[in-house]
């Protein structure tokens, strides 16, 4: 292969080219027994460039970060066969003597090995099959003869090392024949071709038998381009024990998964058409995208070992890590990406999530007895449909776990107010998700509209409720809020008299709480007045909860509160009474109402005198309308 030579070649100049994998969510699935196909199928890489990568001194690292050998690594990725290239020259880390001694490394290892002969002083391929420059201007007789000689000598030299090759391809992606332009099949040299295929098949069968011949095409996707050249080698009588494929979706421009379907259909059709079984000898992928290049890789040979061919695929130069953009080692961590994993039958999936976690029970904004149990329903959705711990946590302290659906738990002794409540769960391979955050309120109570405010960012700045009693006696004022800043303090007011202070702390979505004791039935106003410099937090709520039985009570008008008139005017001042809803009533006199003289003008909320309630009108809510003057409304 020219363009990776080309590549390699530059390796040792070039500015190292980083790449860096996103941070990805996956699941892990082992979609075939490794072990089970250990003796029958060729889980193989090309390391043919490790001489000279080693000879620049590349370390490698295993996938917990420990620098070895790499040959080593390759046998824990689950790489059980060595797949070789010799060139007919002595240099360039593909020599006959090189071949030899990482032969006997890959034996050393377990490996099985396979020899793949490019016939060139350097790389065959299918845009260069340059005759190799000791046999230039020798007829097609003498070709075939170089080819046998050089073939019987490499395999000759690796057998007494004490390695047997298991395949041996004779050339090299031989998409249009071999040795150009003598044995180039679209220019007349179909005949020549063949002649040079079996004059390499006839060497390796001398050197031992057991070997076993791959005539190997680029392009796996591309049925007619076989047909073409393996109906050629028929006819012309040459021999072949396998049919090797590169199957590359990059040099085919097709995705991954219709790159297998295309590869699968290809082999079915090839062990057919010539009753020849098919090995990929040469795929790979981008390892800037290794969990793709992961599944594109172990469901080809899941693919291929589920159709019963058992034979092999390998990846080419997994090892290297820059200059050749489609190895399977990360440049940055110089350890291998997860598209090695794909040779022990492991795929990894992209998902968005593993398990999805929600609370059911209670709802948002659920009102929930403080007195009787209270259940606690988490649903979870596993990915692998598996069952989770779930960890049910109310107001930050744990409530208890639950192990099995339904995710359910029971509790008890819930204090009157807001709480939240949230679950944990996590499955059994430590992934781990919280549900969503439900406040819930225990005990009855009635939610007031939303505070009016006034300078709620300045100090002095002010909240106001108003809130219509049914009953006296005491109640709880819980506030929900949210405090961006350090310690926030107010004064609590009810209908003008201080009753206590407050301190919100930096909290989201947070709750206080105070008791509060009510002295008279209809609308009374509550008002919290800020003192600290930071002001006033973020009110969200007011709930009301009676703690002696009391009916509940209802938000009263609010839209006047803070409206005021001049103070200090004489009893018999004519003026004019609104409802509180705004609505004019009529006029009476500050006497009549009940207003006092030296009212100093601070929003109130007033009991009118029996004169003046004949002015309500049926509808009114209370008895208590605010009493302004007209000129003052807005």
């Amino acid at each position: 292969m020219r363009r990776h030579l080309q590549a390699i070649a530059l390796l040792a100049l070039c500015t190292l080219m980083q790449t860096t994998q996103a941070q990805t969510l996956t699941v892990t699935d082992t979609i075939f027994d490794r072990q089970a196909y250990e003796q029958d199928f060729a889980f193989g890489a090309d390391l043919s460039g490790v001489p000279m990568m080693e000879s620049w001194g590349t370390t490698w690292l295993d996938k917990n970060g420990k620098a070895k050998d790499i040959m080593q690594i390759m046998k824990e990725q689950g790489i059980n066969s060595c797949r070789l290239r010799v060139w007919t020259v002595a240099s360039g880390g593909s020599s006959k003597q090189e071949v030899v001694n990482m032969a006997k490394r890959a034996w050393e290892k377990g490996m099985s090995v396979m020899i793949d002969f490019h016939y060139s002083d350097t790389w065959a391929d299918p845009g260069s099959q340059t005759i190799p420059s000791a046999w230039t201007d020798h007829s097609v007789e003498a070709l075939a003869k170089n080819i046998y000689d050089h073939t019987y000598d490499v395999l000759k030299a690796i057998k007494n090392a004490g390695v047997t090759p298991k395949w041996v391809q004779v050339g090299n992606e031989t998409k249009r024949g071999m040795l150009y332009p003598v044995g180039q099949t679209n220019k007349g040299g179909s005949v020549a071709f063949a002649k040079f295929v079996q004059s390499g098949y006839n060497a390796v069968k001398a050197v031992d038998s057991t070997m076993q011949v791959i005539v190997h095409l680029p392009d796996g996707h591309d049925n007619s381009l076989y047909h073409s050249i393996f109906d050629g080698l028929k006819k012309n009588g040459a021999k072949w024990d396998i049919i090797g494929l590169s199957a590359y979706p990059r040099w085919s421009h097709l995705d991954g998964p219709t790159m297998i379907t295309k590869v699968m259909a290809n082999i079915k059709d090839l062990k057919v058409r010539y009753n020849t079984p098919c090995m990929v000898v040469e795929t790979g992928h981008y390892p800037n995208k290794a969990i793709e290049g992961n599944q594109y890789i172990v469901e080809l040979m899941n693919q291929m070992i589920k159709d019963g061919d058992l034979t092999g695929c390998y990846y080419w130069a997994p090892e290297t890590m820059s200059g050749y953009d489609m190895g399977a080692w990360d440049n940055t961590t110089k350890r291998p990406t997860v598209m090695m994993d794909a040779f022990l039958g492991i795929k990894h999936t992209v998902v968005n999530w593993i398990m999805k976690a929600s609370m059911k029970t209670p709802e948002a904004e659920m009102s929930v007895s403080d007195t009787a149990p209270i259940r606690l329903e988490a649903e979870v959705k596993h990915i692998r449909n598996r069952n989770a711990q779930v960890t049910f946590f109310v107001d930050g302290k744990q409530k208890g776990t639950v192990s099995a659906t339904p995710y359910e738990l029971e509790i008890t002794g819930l204090e009157k107010g807001g709480h939240q409540v949230w679950a944990v769960a996590k499955d059994a391979a430590g992934n781990q998700v919280t549900t969503d955050t439900v406040t819930f309120f225990a005990g009855e109570s009635a939610l007031m509209n939303a505070p009016q405010l006034k300078n709620e960012t300045e100090k002095g700045g002010t909240a106001k409720w108003a809130v219509n009693f049914k009953e006296s006696g005491k109640y709880m004022f819980q506030f929900g809020f949210t405090s961006t800043e350090g310690i926030r303090g107010v004064d609590v007011k009810l209908n003008g008299d201080s009753i206590t202070r407050l301190y919100f702390l930096r909290k989201d979505n947070a709750f206080m709480k105070t008791d509060i004791e009510v002295g008279q039935t209809g609308n009374a106003l509550l008002e919290l007045s800020a003192f600290h410099k930071t002001g006033l937090p973020v009110f969200n709520s007011l709930r009301v909860y009676p703690l002696e039985g009391q009916t509940l009570p209802t938000a009263g008008d609010e839209s006047l509160l803070g409206i005021s008139t001049k103070p200090s005017f004489g009893e018999d001042e004519v003026i004019e009474v609104f409802s509180l809803k705004g609505m004019k009533l009529g006029n009476m006199t500050a006497k009549e109402a009940g207003l006092p003289t030296d009212w100093d003008g601070q929003p109130m909320v007033l009991r009118l005198s029996d004169s003046a309630k004949s002015l309500l009108p049926a509808h009114c809510v209370g008895d208590m309308p605010n009493i302004v003057r007209k000129q003052r409304l807005k």
